[in-house]
């Protein structure tokens, strides 16, 4: 197989669909096609809960808090600028989810010690 046919990186988002060479057709004859990345990611999660049968191991939730956004988790400055680089260079862009600066934990995070105390055991 040639890089050309699985590289698609292109500027923006208008990426043309091409068809799909004889040769990989021929070596994927149980292929799947669905409508982006996203929709198989959330197929993949749905796949990985069943069992040969098909039954699920639980009640996939359908609604997600990402839906068919992308996500880009920066903690420093640096790397902001980096990622906001990054899809400038593409052609597209991204924008703040939060006003907020930086990380920080909810008060319940590191309060009270999982270790119960014991003799010898400071405190």
């Amino acid at each position: 197989m040639r890089a050309t046919e699985f590289i698609t990186e292109r500027r923006g988002t208008s990426l043309k669909q091409g068809k799909m060479p004889h040769t990989a057709e021929k070596a994927s004859p149980g292929s799947l096609k669905n409508n982006g990345y996203y929709d198989l990611y959330r197929a993949s999660l749905a796949m990985a809960s069943m069992d040969k049968d098909g039954n699920a191991e639980h009640e996939m939730d359908n609604a997600s808090w990402l839906a068919g956004d992308g996500y880009v988790g920066t903690y420093t400055d640096e790397e902001e600028k980096l990622a906001q680089n990054a899809f400038k260079s593409i052609g597209l862009t991204a924008k703040r989810r939060h006003s907020e600066k930086g990380s920080s934990e909810l008060p319940a995070i590191n309060t009270k010690s999982p270790v119960i105390a014991f003799k010898g055991y400071p405190k």
